[in-house]
């Protein structure tokens, strides 16, 4: 069988490994056009018969079959060489994803059970707490049932003496810094909010599906747990929200993010879930680059007690006092 004698003047016939690249735009344009392996072959092996002896130049039929059977083998070898290579890479890929995944999952149970913990201690913290101020509360009753014949002047007196310590009480609470992301924190969850909506931070167990979550989401109240379990979340919210534009998501399998669409857009909570922690709206200061997104009555409002806020640690009168 003679070597491939191409009718194209000044073509050579065949092409060795290091030269076989240069010819990838060529081949890749007929192999996109002819769009699949057989049609690719079938193109091949006509252009042979159209424009070459490989067929007419040879009386051997078996020579021209070794002749392809040769560089299918050459190749084919060369395939599965690379078949397991890549093989053997996307198994140490995947077995690093793994490690790394159990590594997050340790590190996530780690937090969640130092939460947990924090969370008991600061119900503990909370009953021994109430037991001092019932006690308290019971001391004073009897002092001041004791102290029922102390005459008026000394009454005025005392008052007099306990007005500059709650002045000072009061400059001390404008010192605090106001809620970060205008929200709060407590033992089972962080939240932020603006003056439309609240953005609910829960904790849940690592590794838990969003199948499992139990988030039921109210006009006025907020449930939030897993499916089998006690609830952490379960009460009357602080004010309506549009249950209907409200949604949730469960983030890294281990945190119910909770959005919360007011029902009144022109109020700031103080909590979440009543009977929880609560922040001091008064301290709450809106970011000036989000006025001009409110609407007329809305914009009024904040402005209304971003000026009162001022006022106040100023020492003067808030515009309500002022129109008195």
């Amino acid at each position: 069988l003679k070597v491939l004698n191409c009718r194209c003047p000044g073509q050579h016939a065949t092409a060795m490994d290091s030269d076989g690249e240069k010819f990838d735009g060529v081949l890749l344009n007929v192999a996109q056009q002819a769009g699949s392996i057989d049609a690719i072959l079938d193109l091949f092996f006509g252009f042979l018969q159209r424009k070459t002896d490989f067929f007419t130049g040879s009386q051997d039929e078996q020579a021209a079959e070794q002749m392809v059977l040769k560089y299918y083998k050459k190749h084919w070898k060369a395939g599965q060489k690379k078949r397991v290579e890549l093989q053997e890479k996307h198994r140490i890929a995947d077995e690093e994803r793994r490690q790394r995944a159990e590594e997050q999952k340790k590190k996530d149970e780690l937090e969640y059970q130092r939460l947990q913990e924090e969370s008991s201690r600061a119900r503990e913290v909370t009953d021994e707490e109430a037991a001092k101020i019932v006690a308290a509360k019971k001391a004073r009753q009897s002092e001041e049932a004791a102290d029922t014949s102390a005459s008026s002047a000394a009454a005025v007196e005392e008052k007099k003496d306990d007005a500059p310590a709650e002045d000072a009480e009061d400059k001390e609470d404008d010192k605090e810094p106001p809620p970060l992301g205008n929200g709060g924190k407590t033992e089972k969850y962080t939240w932020t909010q603006t003056l439309s909506a609240l953005e609910v931070y829960v904790h849940v167990r690592p590794g838990v599906k969003a199948k499992q979550i139990v988030c039921d989401i109210g006009t006025e109240s907020l449930k939030v747990g897993i499916k089998g379990e006690e609830l952490i979340l379960n009460g009357k919210m602080h004010a309506k929200v549009k249950s209907d534009d409200c949604m949730w998501t469960l983030l890294d399998n281990k945190i119910v993010q909770i959005t919360l669409e007011k029902m009144d857009g022109m109020k700031w909570w103080n909590c979440v879930v009543q009977g929880d922690p609560e922040i001091d709206t008064k301290k709450i200061v809106p970011e000036n680059s989000k006025l001009s997104d409110l609407d007329g009555e809305t914009r009024m409002t904040v402005e209304k007690m971003m000026y009162d806020q001022r006022q106040k640690a100023l020492g003067k009168p808030t515009s309500d006092q002022e129109k008195q």
